[in-house]
């Protein structure tokens, strides 16, 4: 397995590979089921198991061809204004969250990864309501997405945040929406290039995953957990908060 693993402890135990599988499995079951979440879902999990500078790029591998095609199909309900008042803060965020990403030491990287997920975890559970619209101004919206995405590989709660009160029709949400998460994870996978972050082994991680995405994806069309949305809802903000705590115990002990 030595050149489809981009860790050593993959070689020599089959435990992070299982492990791995298991969390793409359940990210994009439930990504599938409510439209949210891959990046958190999965985010602490393969950390466990894998460098952080190196699952933000594996994420934004497995993410790409899934948002392009969003995008693509979604381009003719753009709002184009609004598109491109977030879009240079979007580009210019990205950047340095990718910067901070590979300056930073990875057990620091964890921590913050760790306590990121988590407080997303709590926000839901407490119902919170458009917390990601925190400034009047597109472009600065467009920057914390960006810084947040090129850290954590998940931003798109700042954008939509923003855009559903900027914009009445909810085509107009989704294709703009949609847009900018293709461009997101491409310009990501620019950057996460550029610095040195992907390689033939993350590359060859990548495809030893796919599989499990497209496992998690079948089951989320196919699976009736016979929740309420709510129960859903709630039940995955607890995952979150588990996976993050849990990331977090294990590199500060």
């Amino acid at each position: 397995m030595h050149l489809l693993i981009s860790f050593s402890s993959f070689t020599d135990h089959p435990w992070p590979l299982l492990f791995a599988l298991g969390a793409v499995v359940l990210a994009y079951g439930v990504f599938t089921l409510v439209g949210f979440g891959s990046a958190l879902m999965a985010g602490g999990p393969l950390a466990m198991v894998m460098p952080v500078a190196r699952v933000i790029p594996t994420l934004a591998l497995l993410d790409f061809g899934g948002a392009a095609v969003r995008g693509w199909r979604a381009h003719r309900e753009v709002a184009w204004g609004e598109f491109f008042r977030l879009l240079p803060g979007m580009l210019a965020g990205q950047l340095l969250g990718v910067l901070v990403l590979v300056r930073l030491p990875a057990r620091v990287m964890a921590v913050i990864l760790g306590l990121f997920i988590v407080a997303q975890g709590l926000g839901g559970l407490a119902g919170r309501k458009g917390a990601g619209f925190l400034f009047p101004w597109p472009w600065a919206q467009g920057l914390l997405g960006g810084v947040l995405g090129g850290l954590f590989g998940s931003g798109g709660f700042i954008y939509a945040a923003y855009l559903e009160r900027r914009l009445a029709s909810r085509s107009a949400f989704r294709g703009t929406q949609a847009l900018l998460i293709a461009l997101s994870t491409a310009w990501r996978l620019v950057l996460c290039w550029g610095a040195g972050l992907v390689d033939r082994n993350l590359l060859l991680t990548a495809v030893a995953l796919f599989p499990a995405l497209a496992l998690g994806v079948y089951a989320g069309h196919h699976l009736d957990l016979h929740l309420k949305r709510e129960q859903l809802v709630g039940l995955l903000n607890g995952l979150l908060i588990a996976s993050g705590a849990g990331l977090m115990l294990r590199y500060l002990g």
